[in-house]
C-alpha cells in the first residue's frame, strides 16, 4: 500500500512538474486548455519514470534470493519516505486550494510566499525523503532502488522544462 502513495505521490508531482514547466510560456490569453495538455505531459513523464522503476524493481525481485525480505524492506523503506513526502505534499495541496478562494490577495500570496519556495525546496524534500527512507534499509537493492526513483523524479523537472523550451522556440519560430 506504501508503494502505491509513492506513486500516486510521483504522479502528483508530475503533474505540477508539468504546469511549472509551461507555466509563462505562453502568450495565449485563455490558458485553460494549454495548462490541461502540460499537466497531462507531466503526468505522462511521471509514468514513464515510474514504470521504469517499477520495471527494475520487478527485475530486481525476480532475480533476488530473498523476496520476502526485499519486500518487507522496500515497504519500510516506502513508509519512512512518506513521513517526509506526505507533509510536504499536503502543504502544497492545501496551498493550491486556497488559490481557489476568489481573493487576488490570497491566490498572489499564496504563490511568492508558498509555494515559490515550496518548489524551490522540492529537490531537497526528495533526497531528504529517499535519504530517511533507505537509511535503515537492510538490503543493498533497497538502497540502489531508492537511488533510481530519485534520479528519475528529480530528472522529470528538468526534462520537462527542456521540452517546453524546445516548444516556445517552435510557437515563436512559426509566429514570425
Amino acid at each position: 500500500m506504501t508503494l502505491l502513495a509513492l506513486y500516486l505521490l510521483a504522479t502528483l508531482d508530475g503533474a505540477l512538474c508539468g504546469f511549472r514547466a509551461f507555466a509563462g510560456r505562453s502568450a495565449l490569453i485563455y490558458k485553460r486548455m494549454y495548462y490541461t495538455r502540460a499537466m497531462i505531459r507531466g503526468v505522462v513523464s511521471a509514468q514513464v519514470a515510474s514504470f521504469l522503476s517499477l520495471f527494475v524493481l520487478l527485475l530486481t525481485a525476480a532475480l533476488s534470493q530473498h523476496r520476502a525480505e526485499l519486500h518487507a524492506d522496500l515497504e519500510s523503506t516506502a513508509g519512512r519516505m512518506l513521513w517526509v513526502f506526505l507533509p510536504y505534499a499536503a502543504a502544497v495541496l492545501i496551498n493550491i486550494a486556497l488559490r481557489a478562494l476568489p481573493s487576488t490577495d490570497i491566490r498572489a500570496s499564496t504563490s511568492v510566499m508558498v509555494l515559490g519556495p515550496l518548489t524551490g525546496l522540492r529537490p531537497f524534500v526528495m533526497i531528504a525523503g529517499v535519504v530517511y527512507g533507505v537509511w535503515s534499509a537492510n538490503l543493498l537493492e533497497t538502497k540502489l532502488l531508492g537511488i533510481l526513483v530519485l534520479v528519475g523524479m528529480l530528472s522529470l523537472e528538468t526534462l520537462l522544462n527542456r521540452i517546453a523550451a524546445r516548444m516556445q522556440e517552435r510557437d515563436l519560430a512559426s509566429a514570425s
